[in-house]
């Protein structure tokens, strides 16, 4: 019997049952979304043996809550923080000065949906949804279960191309300082068998918090070198960009530049397809919201110490990653080699937060297939997810470009508009005060423009790239 089927067949005789999260005890949660003690349901088939859901199997993939705030503040901090932040300066330029105030907003609205996505895990009574495809499952049934899984596949899987592809540029790039020219398609093989070590042996979150602080610790020092360097070489008449022989320029607002940046900077705070294995993981899961604002509050700041220092030093010349404007100096170049660190170990991050919802998917699970088919077969899923990864990353080297179209076709939907919407339909918009409904429309509204608007300005970007053959 097919894994598909197996999954299933276990599943069909206990629909009214799923949805359980990891935690044994028997109660109910309190009315504002936080947890109390939750029980595990299930029902007896014809024969008197106990049914298991999809979601009960899915307990094995769960963490024990065992960690800490300060663990999952670095978790979420490994997320957003990282190579995405070479490429806000040029999202700065894209929509002006203005798009300092759009990052504050969208680092508030990144906390406020994590709060509504946490009340919608816990918006059943004794019932704890652990994963992000879960939420949606429970909320607009197969059809959202199967959408939010390729969208939350595509958003964790696009960052991570993103992540090769400029690893992979910038290992060619600082060879080629040395005088050692290596093709960026082998650049990009090296650090995606790296990647691909920790990625098939380490099964949840709870085994790379260590993986994460040291992540965060390497894309902050990056963050701060850069930062000083760019002010510090600002352009001149002897040092500026290649193709700029004058002065560049800085606009407060950029009108048509506003919704694509939008998309953009949904991709840096779109961190919600994780935060259920990050709050399932939490000793404390009720010190969820506020350690949810503080990561945000700390991610923010980073971003503006990247986009500020870039932007004002660079202005209209300002390129993507941001790196390309930086002179061969040595600092730079040790910066730039902890952001590869950096991208090595926040990869297990993502990528398994992205094949756990798809493992749980096809019930890849030892509950289901037993320990030692469960791990051959996800070792052969995660292998294949790197595999195609690799290829992507090979035949469309764009960095920026890559970001600008991840952001649109799935950031904008992950960010925006799938929180609110489970949030809404899980609680009821009757159990809604009228301003947080407005406040939902609104936010899924803006969401929609982003998607449309980015995605249109991105494949045009991208189109561009692809016949030039410069990103």
């Amino acid at each position: 019997m097919s894994i598909f089927k197996q999954v299933f067949s276990k599943t069909a005789t206990n629909r009214d049952a799923r949805n359980v999260d990891d935690s044994s005890a028997s109660g109910d949660s309190d009315g504002d979304g936080d947890p109390t003690s939750f029980t595990e349901s299930s029902s007896q088939t014809d024969d008197g043996k106990v049914a298991t859901t999809v979601n009960e199997v899915y307990v094995e993939h769960a963490v024990k809550r065992s960690g800490s705030w300060i663990g999952a503040v670095f978790n979420i901090m490994c997320i957003s923080i990282g190579t995405g932040t070479m490429n806000l300066p040029s999202v700065v330029k894209r929509c002006g000065w203005f798009g300092i105030i759009l990052f504050i907003i969208m680092a508030i609205i990144g906390w406020y949906v994590g709060v509504l996505f946490k009340r919608a895990m816990y918006a059943r009574p004794g019932r704890r949804l652990s994963s992000f495809s879960l939420v949606t499952r429970d909320a607009f049934g197969p059809i959202g279960y199967w959408f939010a899984t390729i969208i939350t596949y595509l958003y964790c899987c696009g960052t991570v191309i993103s992540w090769i592809i400029v690893s992979g540029t910038q290992i060619t790039r600082l060879l080629g300082f040395a005088n050692v020219h290596l093709n960026e398609k082998i650049s990009m093989t090296i650090i995606a068998i790296i990647m691909w070590i920790p990625f098939t042996l380490l099964k949840t979150l709870s085994e790379i918090t260590i993986s994460s602080i040291f992540g965060v610790l390497t894309a902050m020092f990056t963050v701060i070198v850069l930062a000083v360097t760019a002010l510090k070489h600002q352009y001149t008449d002897i040092y500026h960009a290649p193709g700029y022989d004058s002065a560049p320029t800085h606009q407060f607002i950029i009108g048509a530049g506003i919704p694509s940046a939008l998309a953009s900077i949904s991709f840096m705070y779109a961190g919600a397809v994780a935060f259920p294995h990050i709050e399932g993981n939490m000793k404390k899961p009720k010190q969820f919201g506020w350690m949810l604002f503080l990561a945000n509050a700390l991610v923010c700041g980073a971003y503006l110490l990247s986009a500020v220092t870039g932007y004002y030093s660079f202005g209209s010349q300002t390129m993507s990653p941001i790196l390309n404007n930086m002179p061969n100096l040595a600092i730079v170049n040790a910066a730039t080699i902890l952001i590869i660190i950096h991208v090595v170990f926040a990869s297990p991050v993502m990528l398994v937060s992205a094949n756990l919802e798809l493992e749980l998917a096809f019930g890849v699970m030892p509950g289901i297939l037993g320990k030692k088919k469960e791990f051959m077969w996800r070792f052969v899923m995660r292998t294949l997810t790197m595999g195609i990864l690799l290829a992507i990353s090979i035949a469309i080297p764009y960095f920026g470009e890559v970001i600008d179209l991840v952001s649109a076709i799935s950031t904008t939907v992950v960010f925006f508009m799938v929180p609110v919407f489970c949030y809404v339909k899980l609680v009821g918009w009757r159990n809604i005060h009228i301003y947080e409904l407005v406040l939902c429309f609104l936010i899924a509204a803006i969401g929609a423009v982003a998607c449309v608007w980015g995605l249109i300005d991105a494949i045009k970007a991208l189109k561009t790239a692809v016949q030039t053959g410069h990103g």
